[in-house]
């Protein structure tokens, strides 16, 4: 039985993150794409009819995918530090389920704002829970105080910078390797974090 026409559309998606991921925006061709999912160019042009319409639905993707790992991960977690950890582990799990992603994501980082605007435009949501939450936190005296948004943005740089660096380790060292990297710079980020926003002793 032949793919329904949406698995065919998801099919390609995935294959095009790889591909953007692998190879980059640029060096991407839609004719290789189009055979590794067992389809002519011109198939993958009826659910796509541009590359950069092809890169719309791959960043879309994207962002929904971190959207529902990242919402999982938070239910049930009350405690600041609870959902900061589980937000950071989700992270990370994507990664080492899904390789390619952290190399889409440092591709979309490189395409612009715009190409990165749509990757995120799904998370706003959670963008506004965060900050609410690090002022919230910050409130309380749990968290030390600064910039909700720009320790936000912090965070945000280090979560993704260890994982675009751990894809490129990827292709250098191996998988198994590389799993290994991984889950150290799960370690070292988590325990960043914590210092981040662990109070500052009182006098």
């Amino acid at each position: 039985m032949g793919r329904t026409g949406g698995e065919r559309r998801h099919a390609l998606i995935e294959e095009a993150i790889r591909a953007f991921g692998r190879e980059g925006y640029h060096g991407a061709s839609l004719d290789r794409i189009a055979a590794a999912c067992g389809i002519r160019k011109q198939t993958l042009l009826y659910y796509f009819p541009t590359k950069e319409a092809l890169l719309r639905a791959c960043l879309e993707a994207a962002g929904e995918r971190v959207m529902q790992e990242v919402t999982a991960a938070l239910e049930g977690k009350d405690a600041y530090w609870d959902r900061a950890e589980a937000v950071i582990r989700a992270v990370f799990r994507l990664a080492e389920e899904w390789p390619e992603f952290p190399a889409f994501l440092r591709e979309a980082g490189r395409l612009g704002p715009q190409a990165f605007e749509r990757l995120t435009g799904n998370l706003d949501a959670l963008q506004r829970r965060a900050v609410a939450f690090l002022q919230e936190g910050m409130d309380a005296g749990e968290i030390r105080k600064q910039d909700p948004t720009f320790l936000l943005f912090q965070l945000y740089t280090a979560v993704v910078g260890s994982l675009t660096e751990a894809s490129v380790l990827r292709a250098m060292v191996g998988e198994e390797r590389s799993r290994a990297s991984l889950r150290r710079r799960e370690r070292e980020t988590i325990a960043f974090v914590r210092a981040a926003l662990r109070p500052e002793p009182t006098v």
